[in-house]
């Protein structure tokens, strides 16, 4: 009916009928029947015969609301279930970041709402009564829990906290349009809302401000096991079906107890139909967990303490933390790969590459002025050589060679990915660089020693800087200009360099922080100093490089580049852009042993991996393929290999270092790269200069290439000196 207005009730007979705005309860067969138009926001105007003016205020609640990514309702039917208790502390778990994943990119940004006016409890719970809402030019300001939980409720602008709230609808209704109106919550990955019992003014109020306004992710539904609870619970289900609002599953409160001495579990209420479980399998609803009772919490409740921080081994935080996994990854991006930028010592782009490594080739050579094998990157003018003549000598004495390394990369993925203009100022960047340029700092300093301070170039500070390769490209110098106005970052962390900036963007746009991501890194240091500071340390092979081989005694020196366009899967989808692999999973971690060696057994990758599987929702068993950091040092592969294999035991391994060298910091950006095009071909690139290897440990070293058969989900690894570990899963693209 098209005079039905958007936010008007079910069963609405429409604005011109001569049913409109009558609100009345009729008796028919003994029975009370309640006009459709009660409670309805419309009423008196379609009462009174005049037409309905546009709210002014929607577009204000909208504008606050813009920066908060996901809503969540918290609902209960039936008082006394625990409903504020549960959105106190999922909003504590959601904001705790369980796997201590999100460190490098910021913790989720959490808020509670609370709504519940008659009985706003949430400021006692989270130890913040008796704070007052600070009001400035930008509007009320939340109050902090922490730095990443805020709270803003009633309960602050109440004098007497005994007092009765005795109001009407209506002004309840203001009340609630004031807090959507003039909070000003910032940027916030989630607010969960909590409302009061039942299915009254406040719930119709918050849901169709929140539909009109914003997006809405759902409610969660709280209840207990007994019967008297559940009746009210599905009336609940009922008003989120007929409102339209998604629900997103049950929680069940008090289920039980469970004995902290003996861990004998004890049921609380009599489950006379089934509890939760039975309901939800009953409205096909789906129960989210059930949580045990623990006295603990109400104890922390009152004085408006941390549990989860002062009992972090209960059954019930444990519960907690699960759920909040639960919510947070269905609300999160999934992430797909869908352009390629690659330098390597085989020459400029992907295909060079990726033929090289599967026919087993080797990019390494001597070179006569630096006396040593290295990997470089061939110059010339052919397709696949590095011509770096599109920029005027006065260009390239603006920039270091990892800056120019990374526009031509940039230019190459953006290009594989069919990225059309008017995505540049959405995009981001995380572009990270090992070493600074190490000629030029030895060069200046030189200079200031023989006096000649005035010959030191103006762009020495820009140079030596390692997150000048993302701002060039950012801006793009050259015949194009990108313009690109998402994140700006770099990291910087050894040889894991290219691995955390690239598991860092994914992080990015799975969290909603940002759309589109340039993410990898680059190295151009195969020079004289960086060699020499190499061989010091006795790092270096004068051989060859030998990933898991009995003789390797070393890496060789090498540089490249690798960007990847990363994207929200619905965006890729959107502009059928071709999807190489999707990144599923990322652990971060330190080994905290030797600032140049690894831990023998392998601690600080074997946490990366376990906690990257946990990050992707993969069992161990469902990798078949690791692309191992292995440099060819005898410490590292070994150490490697022993939590490869204590991990997944029998898993197809290789290294690619023993075809391009080692190029630090750029290594894990090419290794993704050159995985995610084996996941698209359905190949394994096997090691090179593989002869006989001294590893003992069960797993399946490739001495060449082979077809990936099953499944296609793999690991890549990359770790640095000082510490740093990372491992990033990438898996074939599953639309469902």
């Amino acid at each position: 009916m098209s005079d039905v207005p958007s936010d008007a009730n079910e069963n609405c007979p429409g604005t011109s009928s001569e049913q409109a705005g009558k609100f009345a309860a009729i008796l028919i067969r003994s029975h009370f029947h309640v006009s459709s138009c009660a409670g309805c926001p419309n009423q008196a105007v379609c009462a009174s015969g005049e037409l309905r003016k546009p709210d002014e205020d929607l577009a204000f609640i909208s504008d606050r609301l813009k920066n908060v990514k996901h809503k969540v309702l918290i609902l209960s039917g039936k008082g006394g279930v625990g409903k504020s208790t549960v959105t106190a502390n999922l909003a504590r778990a959601i904001a705790t970041d369980p796997n201590k994943q999100l460190g490098s990119v910021g913790l989720l940004q959490v808020a509670i709402l609370d709504v519940d006016i008659c009985g706003p409890s949430q400021a006692r719970m989270m130890g913040v009564e008796g704070e007052s809402v600070h009001e400035s030019a930008d509007g009320w300001s939340p109050i902090f829990i922490t730095d990443n939980l805020t709270i803003m409720s009633i309960a602050f602008l109440i004098q007497n906290r005994n007092e009765a709230v005795i109001w009407r609808g209506a002004r309840k209704n203001a009340l609630i349009k004031q807090f959507l109106k003039d909070v000003d919550w910032g940027t916030i990955d989630y607010l969960l809302i909590d409302t009061p019992p039942g299915t009254s003014d406040e719930h119709i109020s918050v849901v169709q401000y929140l539909l009109q306004t914003s997006s809405l992710d759902g409610a969660i539904l709280v209840t207990t096991p007994q019967e008297v609870a559940l009746l009210d619970v599905r009336k609940e289900a009922n008003f989120c079906r007929k409102t339209n609002v998604a629900i997103l599953g049950v929680l069940e409160n008090m289920s039980s107890f469970v004995c902290p001495c003996c861990a004998k579990v004890s049921p609380i209420f009599p489950d006379t139909t089934g509890g939760a479980k039975g309901m939800c399998e009953e409205m096909s609803l789906r129960l989210l967990g059930s949580l045990p009772f623990d006295p603990h919490m109400a104890e922390c409740s009152d004085r408006g303490e941390d549990f989860f921080e002062k009992y972090p081994d209960s059954p019930l935080a444990k519960v907690f933390i699960d759920v909040a996994l639960l919510i947070t990854d269905e609300t999160m991006n999934r992430v797909v790969i869908t352009g390629i930028g690659v330098l390597s010592p085989f020459g400029v782009g992907k295909n060079i590459l990726f033929e090289s490594l599967i026919t087993g080739k080797v990019g390494l050579h001597y070179k006569e002025s630096l006396k040593a094998i290295v990997g470089c990157i061939p110059e010339g003018t052919a397709p696949d050589q590095l011509d770096l003549s599109g920029w005027s000598k006065g260009e390239r004495r603006q920039m270091s060679r990892g800056s120019l390394l990374a526009l031509i990369a940039a230019e190459e993925a953006i290009k594989d990915s069919g990225l059309d203009e008017k995505y540049m100022e959405q995009t981001g960047v995380d572009i990270g660089m090992g070493i600074a340029d190490l000629e030029l700092i030895a060069e200046s300093a030189n200079f200031i020693r023989d006096g000649k301070s005035h010959k030191v170039t103006p762009y020495f500070v820009p140079r030596i800087l390692t997150n000048m390769p993302a701002g060039h490209v950012s801006i793009r110098t050259n015949v194009l200009r990108y313009g690109m106005r998402g994140a700006n970052l770099s990291s910087c962390t050894a040889c894991a360099t290219g691995l955390h900036a690239v598991g860092d963007a994914a992080t990015f746009i799975a969290m909603g922080r940002a759309k589109k991501m340039l993410a990898g890194a680059v190295e151009g240091c195969v020079n004289p100093i960086a060699l020499t500071g190499f061989q010091r340390l006795r790092a270096l092979s004068s051989s060859g490089s030998r990933p898991f081989d009995r003789t390797r005694d070393g890496f060789i020196l090498s540089e490249g580049a690798a960007l990847l366009l990363l994207e929200k899967l619905e965006d890729a989808q959107k502009r059928n852009a071709h999807i190489y692999a999707e990144i599923t999973g990322y652990g971060v971690a330190g080994d905290a042993f030797h600032l140049t060696q690894p831990a023998e057994d392998g601690i600080g990758g074997l946490l990366s991996m376990q906690r990257c599987l946990i990050d992707a929702h993969v069992n161990a068993s469902e990798v078949t393929y690791v692309n191992a950091h292995a440099t060819s040092t005898p410490a590292g592969d070994r150490a490697e290999a022993r939590a490869i294999a204590k991990l997944i035991p029998g898993v197809a391994v290789s290294s690619i270092k023993g075809h391009i060298g080692h190029t630090l910091g750029a290594a894990g950006a090419i290794e993704v790269a050159a995985t995610a095009m084996c996941i698209d071909r359905r190949i394994i690139v096997g090691n090179a200069n593989l002869n006989e290897t001294d590893i003992v440990e069960n797993i399946n070293i490739l001495k060449a290439s082979v077809d990936w058969k099953g499944r296609r989900i793999a690991l890549v690894n990359s770790f640095g000196f000082g510490g740093p570990h990372a491992t990033l899963c990438l898996s074939e693209f599953n639309a469902s």
